[in-house]
């Protein structure tokens, strides 16, 4: 019996990220009906897995339930974004401010090395490759908030910023990364919540300028190949 409990979320999981990658890859359009006993068929699980998954999904906000018709792919919503940014501002300057007690020499030299990743990457143009590095980069501060609460919260705000990608410089981002990272290294708790707090914003910014152009469209911004696994 207690096998049985332990595969369960496992597979649960399983299932979840199949769901989120085709709907990230745009191979599940806007709209679309979910349901529960042809997924659950097409991939092999009871429908309970299915079930749990998306209700996952749903908190994510990939996906709404709709009395007496079922559980529906989203659309996407710039309001939603920006929203996901404010709460992204505040939790991930916790993040950093949390992650100066917790940074080994190690984690900072991890910390500049994506930094430098996203650099490189933006100047050659790779934006798929910059995404997945840059997502990175600020899950690595999350994780070293060694917070649990605040990862699974995160969770909810990094699947929606895939939504979009914000047109900024790529100097100015390179420095603004860099003195996250020089303020948790020197362990500088008020100026690392500062920085990543205005980093965050000046990016929902960006997004909030975009969305009043008439033919901004919010679309995922990620292939499905280009969604990094997670553990």
């Amino acid at each position: 019996m207690r096998d049985t409990q332990t595969q369960l979320p496992s597979l649960r999981r399983i299932v979840q990220e199949k769901l989120e990658r085709r709907i990230l890859s745009g191979k599940i359009k806007p709209g679309y009906r979910l349901a529960q006993q042809s997924l659950a068929r097409e991939l092999g699980v009871g429908q309970g897995t299915v079930r749990e998954s998306l209700l996952e999904l749903q908190w994510l906000g990939l996906v709404e339930s709709v009395d007496g018709l079922g559980v529906f792919t989203k659309s996407l919503d710039t309001s939603q974004l920006c929203e996901a940014y404010e709460v992204r501002e505040l939790l991930e300057g916790h993040a950093a401010r949390r992650a100066c007690a917790n940074a080994s020499n190690s984690d900072v030299a991890l910390l500049r090395g994506l930094a430098d990743q996203v650099w490189a990457l933006s100047i050659e143009n790779n934006e798929d490759a910059m995404g997945a590095a840059d997502r990175m980069f600020h899950l690595q501060i999350i994780r070293l908030s060694h917070n649990s609460m605040l990862s699974r919260l995160a969770e909810t705000y990094r699947v929606l910023g895939m939504a979009v990608r914000t047109s900024r410089e790529p100097g100015l981002v390179r420095e603004e990364h860099f003195g996250i990272v020089d303020a948790i290294a020197r362990n500088m708790p008020n100026e690392a919540e500062r920085l990543a707090r205005q980093h965050v914003e000046r990016a929902r910014k960006v997004i909030e300028q975009q969305s009043e152009d008439e033919d901004f469209a919010l679309e995922w911004a990620v292939n499905f190949d280009g969604i990094e696994n997670r553990s």
